[in-house]
This record gives C-alpha cells, structure tokens and sequence, in this order.
C-alpha cells in the first residue's frame, strides 16, 4: 500500500484506528484514502487495495458522481451502472446502499428530481456557474433556509458534520451554508468566553485554549 498521508475522502478524518484503518488506494496516480468502515470494506488485504474505480478500469473521462460535478474521491456504482461519491450517498437523505455492509450499489430510484433542479450557491459563489446544476444538491440543515449545495462543495468548504441522530439512526449528516456553519461554530464559543468575562478574577489575566470544531486558538480574558 502507499504511504499513508491524507485524510479519508469520506469523513476527512486524518486519523485512523486498528479496529477502522486508513486504506490508501494503490492505482496509479489514485489519491483516494478512505477508513475501512467509511468505504465498506469488508475485510483490508494485506497486499495492493484499488478503489472501485481503479478496480474497474474504466476510462477516467467515463467516470462521474451522479449527483456532483467532482470526478475525484472515493466513487462507487450506482443501481443504474453509473457512479457516485459515497459522500454524496450518506449526505442525500433519499440516497440508499443496497448492502449496508459493503455500501453498494448506491440506490439513487428514490432521489426527487428536485434536487436535481436546485442549483448549487457555492459553485455560483465561485464562478462554476456552468457546474452550478450538475448533478442533485442538499439544502442548508438550518429550518427555514433555501440554500442549496452540492455535498462534495461543502465538504471542500467544511460545511459538513454529523450530529446526533434520532431513534434507531445514531448519527445524523448535516450540511448548513456558510451563514448558519458559522452561528453553530461561533455561537456556543461567544457564550463560553461571555461566561468567563463576567468572573471576577482581581489583578490577573488568564488565557484559554480553545478548540471548536477543528479551530484552535488562544484567546485572553
């Protein structure tokens, strides 16, 4: 295998563990990385490990995510013989694995086509407008807000997490526009430090080492 440098394709976790390794795909010029649970796969080999589209030796220009515009990342076929990001699959509600176990195919029969109508505001955002309705997007997790994205934008963008689910499913996969991210990152920060303003604490200065979803910094109260 190659030597394990990047983050899994799916969750972007850097990290992995005995139990839910970082498999690194071994064709040529690939960079997929991916945890073994984040790809389904089975059992990791102990010898060269290809993603399926590596696996499948189809030409590079014939293979594209159903439901985005990027063609890189850790793809997998469809039940119509086409292909998508697993990222894509866990984040569109209506998006299904046919094997839970092995996450594939990627059922897409139950996606309505209005996602397939939305337009993406990132790629707008980003002079992509010629990519802006490709594929299906997601919406703002926020109730009430309309904007529209495709997953793999977020996920270039880090608007993407997993929250806590209700009944039998344990996690939930959000997505929110750059607006609402922001509240829900620096929301619960501003009412910590707001807490620690208002202690009285006579002729010192502390400093508090914060970290919030991947932002780290030190910050003087």
């Amino acid at each position: 295998m190659k030597e394990m440098i990047g983050g899994c394709c799916v969750c972007s976790d850097e990290r992995g563990w005995a139990e839910n390794p970082l498999v690194y795909c071994d064709g040529h010029g690939c960079n997929v990385a991916v945890h073994q649970a984040c790809y389904g796969i089975v059992q990791v080999p102990t010898g060269p490990w290809f993603c399926r589209k590596c696996e499948s030796q189809e030409r590079a220009a014939r293979v594209r995510c159903e439901l985005c515009p990027h063609k890189d990342g850790a793809l997998k076929r469809t039940d119509n013989g086409g292909w998508a990001h697993v990222v894509c699959a866990l984040y569109i509600p209506e998006v299904q694995f046919a094997n839970v176990s092995t996450m594939e195919p990627i059922v897409l029969q139950s996606v309505p086509h209005d996602r397939y109508n939305k337009t993406c505001y990132i790629c707008d955002e980003q002079g992509r407008e010629s990519k802006a309705a490709t594929g299906a997007c997601m919406t703002c997790n926020k109730h009430g807000c309309r904007q529209a994205f495709h997953v793999t934008c977020a996920q270039f963008a880090g608007l993407l997490c997993e929250e806590e689910g209700n009944g039998a499913d344990n996690v939930q996969y959000c997505g929110y526009c750059k607006y609402h991210f922001n509240k829900l990152v620096f929301r619960p920060l501003e009412s910590f430090l707001s807490l620690l303003t208002s202690l009285t604490v006579p002729d010192s200065c502390f400093c508090v080492h914060v970290r919030v979803c991947g932002l780290e910094g030190l910050t003087d109260v």
